[in-house]
């Protein structure tokens, strides 16, 4: 089985901004798709594309412009001749390559379209591996942030009788053996572009870095050749794919972002059990809800970081099936009428409409609850060490209180002692019970201590009086509130009631 002029066509997709960092300043990995353009050039021994990063910058560093400008939605980056050219004879083949580099930036994306031909009326299938050297083209090798898609287009040669199996023999010709097996386990979706059969497959990965998309597209209509050679088709092309792969990578996103906040809400339900049993002894439970107060609003602040990402991208993927929709409508307009049928580009809608987007508003609607949760538990913790904190805060004033008061009365105590016990004449002190009387300065002792004993008691007594009435003033205000808004309320009542019995009456 022989081709005729084939070429596969890389399209690669990567971030050039993102909200985080702005619509002015790249993001760190901005320039990952043209190193990876240089990687081919120095795999093929292309002087040209080895110095591509070079050819891209403009005088101030910088790639591209600024996503926020209007010549942003569509930018060819290479000036002045928009394409760069080359030709090379990768290892252990003898046939010459012939290919081109269209560098472009869509909005807030890079983009390029890599394209390896072979100028040749007849190719045989077999030797089509020198269009993906070494696999240079897979998405293991390029890892584009938002994916990519291989198109192969070529005319087959002589009488075809099944043309989905020689276009299975393309995809197994373009790619490693090792590759080949994950893309032909479902049948390929099939429809016709520009008067010609065109082929999908997929190897149904879900990282964009891991996904590959591939388009065998063979040259079987008359008007097929010059159509494409024209390439009206190519932007809308582009566009719908760079689309494509946008949803495909916001969708990916929200799954991560879906896991790891459920990897949160677990730690938040062991957290939510422990706090039901929290020790009785407030030394050890304060020190355990001292060190939630720290841990809890982290992992709650992480947890509704996920959740706004995955608004944000559900956001992406409804803002760019609107956008699918058109440049769909724009390949259907562009098409051979009565004869091109695209309806198997329509499925990404279909599961964007029936799965991803309820997908993830189902999950928001799992995990929002939670969310809640985390409030309560900071809320209840912080209300228990507040609480925990008063009463040992008021109990050592009450201590001091106390304390201070004896001290004070045992120094009254000591001050009238003079004047309560009589004068003696200078006795010795004697052991203790070796008298019958106390020695005047024992006497003064006890006095004193008598005086600070009272004094404490009767601030004890004080203390707690004032304390079992500031306890009784607050239960009789919540009573009181609790009644007018009772009565507020059914005054409320009345009034509504009443225009309806005076129309009853009337």
């Amino acid at each position: 089985m022989k081709v005729a002029n084939p070429k596969l066509t890389l399209c690669a997709f990567h971030l050039r901004n993102n909200l985080a960092q702005g619509e002015d300043e790249p993001v760190n990995n901005a320039n990952h798709l043209w190193e990876e353009c240089q990687r081919i050039g120095q795999k093929l021994h292309v002087p040209r594309l080895e110095s591509l990063i070079e050819r891209l910058q403009e005088s101030n560093g910088q790639i591209g412009v600024s996503s926020n400008q209007d010549n942003s939605r569509y930018l060819e980056l290479l000036q002045p001749e928009n394409t760069l050219k080359f030709s090379a004879i990768p290892e252990g083949s003898k046939l010459q390559l012939r290919g081109e580099v269209y560098p472009l930036q869509i909005h807030d994306t890079y983009a390029v379209d890599i394209t390896l031909r072979y100028p040749y009326p007849n190719v045989d299938v077999n030797q089509l591996e020198g269009l993906n050297p070494q696999g240079c083209l897979l998405p293991s090798q390029i890892k584009a942030s938002l994916g990519q898609t291989l198109v192969f287009f070529a005319h087959p040669e002589g009488q075809i009788q099944d043309i989905q199996e020689f276009a299975n023999d393309c995809l197994a010709a373009i790619l490693p053996k090792s590759e080949v097996e994950q893309f032909l386990r479902s049948p390929p979706t099939q429809g016709i572009f520009l008067g010609s059969p065109i082929f999908e497959y997929e190897n149904n990965r879900e990282h964009p870095t891991e996904h590959c998309h591939i388009l065998i597209w063979l040259n079987c209509h008359p008007e097929t050749a010059t159509l494409e050679a024209a390439g009206d088709y190519y932007q809308s092309l582009i566009n719908l794919l760079c689309c494509r792969h946008k949803i495909l990578y916001a969708y990916s996103e929200s799954r991560w972002c879906n896991q790891k906040a459920r990897l949160l809400y677990r730690k938040l339900e062991v957290k939510a059990k422990a706090f039901r049993q929290l020790p009785s002894e407030p030394t050890p439970k304060l020190k355990q809800l001292k060190e939630w107060l720290t841990e809890i609003p982290t992992l709650a602040f992480e947890y509704a970081n996920y959740m706004r990402d995955m608004e944000f991208h559900r956001t992406t993927i409804e803002t760019n099936i609107i956008n699918y929709k058109f440049w769909l409508k724009q390949l259907q307009d562009i098409g051979i009428q009565n004869r091109d049928n695209l309806d198997f580009l329509e499925q990404l809608i279909k599961d964007t409409q029936d799965n991803f987007i309820p997908q993830i508003s189902t999950d928001l609607f799992y995990l929002m609850p939670s969310q809640q949760l985390f409030g309560q538990m900071i809320e209840a913790s912080r209300g228990i060490v507040e609480t925990e904190q008063a009463e040992r805060d008021r109990a050592l004033q009450d201590t001091v209180a106390i304390v201070g008061v004896g001290l004070a009365t045992s120094a009254v105590g000591a001050t009238v002692a003079p004047y309560i016990i009589p004068t003696e004449p200078r006795q010795p002190i004697l052991p203790p019970f070796s008298t019958n009387h106390l020695h005047p300065l024992t006497q003064s002792l006890l006095l004193s201590l008598i005086f600070g004993v009272t004094g404490a008691v009767i601030t004890k007594g004080y203390t707690s009086v004032m304390q079992n009435r500031g306890a009784i003033a607050g239960c009789m205000k919540k009573l009181i509130q609790g009644d007018s808004n009772k009565t507020a309320k059914l005054s409320g009542n009345t009034q509504q009631t009443l225009p309806q019995s005076k129309k009853q009456n009337q």
